[in-house]
């Protein structure tokens, strides 16, 4: 393909979405090194110590998107020093100083500052997508600069995390010009949250696919965020618990009929057995349903696929 074009090929690169292809594709020789380098905006780095911050930047100044790991999975049991490191510190200090374009963000198993995320949040102007798998060393705080500077925010996905909640101020933090968010998870955050600005968050954006809430929610505002975005595909559910006779379960239930988008539901981190029958109406049209966090409905898996054939589990 050296006959064509340098655009051509790049076009044809395009094309190419495996990290590991791309890395292939750059081997073949000089020219497709050098189209591939100045082409590439995404990377992933399976290990956070395997290559410099410094280096990546100048082998791909047009990088967009990063995907880091930092410690080894087995870290999630304990098994791992607890001054191993995986610091992400360095890392945006490096791209903040390059200049670079940077978009997206996914952490997983890092040390993570609130002084990280708030210079993350002032260095990219276009930033677009935060997600944070198992990291911690973080507060809200930094969660709050994430979302008070970041005004193009698409993505903000907390999963698994160790947070410190100094105060659940961090949702009024989205500015009211906020309309770009597609997707919301806080499942991991222990702390109260102020639910009238999650209910005016969810208002303006149209958008919004995922939402994974917290324990913290009650019944009556889920009812609320469900009237004001019936186009959800994925839910993920914190507190499930009202008494079945109750007017709040009998609007949740009317409410949850006309979701018809909703194809991945999860969470139920409290929930009563007696509560689910308002699930039924949507049952027919999932396609993922994870239980694994949810007490005392494992035992219920047989009934679950009963009513969900065509659904995969996660018991």
């Amino acid at each position: 393909m050296n006959y064509f074009p340098d655009e051509v090929v790049e076009h044809v690169f395009d094309f190419i979405t495996s990290h590991k292809d791309r890395n292939s594709v750059s081997l073949v020789c000089k020219s497709w090194y050098k189209i591939e380098r100045y082409s590439r905006q995404r990377v992933f780095i399976g290990n956070c110590y395997s290559i410099t911050p410094q280096r990546l930047i100048a082998r791909f100044p047009g990088l967009k998107s990063l995907t880091l790991k930092g410690k080894p999975h087995f870290a999630d049991f304990n098994l791992v020093p607890h001054d191993w490191g995986g610091f992400v510190d360095p890392w945006i200090k490096a791209l903040a100083k390059s200049r670079i374009g940077l978009e997206e963000l996914r952490l997983k198993r890092m040390v993570v500052s609130d002084d990280s995320l708030e210079l993350l949040s002032r260095s990219f102007p276009n930033f677009k997508s935060l997600v944070l798998v198992s990291c911690e060393g973080f507060t809200t705080d930094g969660v709050a600069a994430i979302a008070a500077n970041c005004r193009f925010l698409r993505e903000l996905d907390l999963q698994e995390n160790e947070v410190e909640d100094h105060r659940g101020h961090w949702l009024s933090c989205f500015p009211e010009s906020c309309t770009s968010l597609v997707s919301l998870n806080f499942a991991c955050l222990k702390g109260e949250i102020n639910l009238a600005s999650l209910e005016r968050l969810v208002a303006r954006s149209p958008n919004l696919k995922s939402l994974r809430l917290n324990r913290v929610v009650p019944l009556d505002t889920l009812q609320k965020l469900l009237m004001r975005a019936p186009q959800l595909v994925d839910l993920g559910i914190g507190s499930y618990v009202d008494d079945p006779s109750s007017e709040v379960f009998s609007k949740l239930k009317a409410v949850i009929q006309l979701c018809n988008s909703i194809r991945s539901l999860s969470g139920f981190l409290e929930v009563a057995p007696c509560c689910m029958s308002a699930i039924y109406p949507i049952c027919e049209n999932l396609t993922f349903l994870n239980l694994s966090y949810a007490p005392g409905l494992q035992d219920t898996g047989l009934y679950w696929r009963q009513r969900t054939r065509s659904c995969s589990f996660n018991l």
